[in-house]
């Protein structure tokens, strides 16, 4: 008899995760080692797991290929994207509150998402 090859999970974390939060979307995330190479049109992942997330589910000017899971890592983008020639004149504060404004545009756009992670 030969060992399984582990590609099967146990589904309990994410039935329970859903009957939890029956509205929720669910999002799949496949991390670096999960296609490397791409040499197959789909791959088994052998890690698997789930967890409740949130996702900034727009484009922004801040993103390129990014999607932003993270508040703080979203506030540090537009700091930086705004950080130039033309607002190197305004104190800390004004810049600050002109960081939270532009921030607190895109608040609507977070969403609550059932993501599943898998990987190799």
């Amino acid at each position: 008899m030969t060992d399984n090859l582990g590609l099967i999970h146990d589904a309990s974390e994410l039935r329970k995760l859903i009957a939890e939060n029956p509205d929720l979307p669910i999002v799949v995330l496949a991390g670096d080692e999960a296609n490397p190479g791409g040499e197959y049109g789909w791959m088994y992942c052998s890690s698997v797991h789930c967890t409740i997330d949130f996702i900034l589910d727009t484009h922004t000017p801040y993103d390129g290929e990014t999607v932003f899971t993270d508040k703080d890592e979203f506030e540090e983008a537009v700091s930086d994207a705004l950080n130039n020639k033309e607002t190197s004149e305004l104190s800390d504060s004004e810049f600050d509150a002109m960081v939270k404004a532009e921030v607190a545009k895109y608040e609507p756009y977070w969403r609550k998402v059932i993501a599943v992670y898998g990987d190799n």
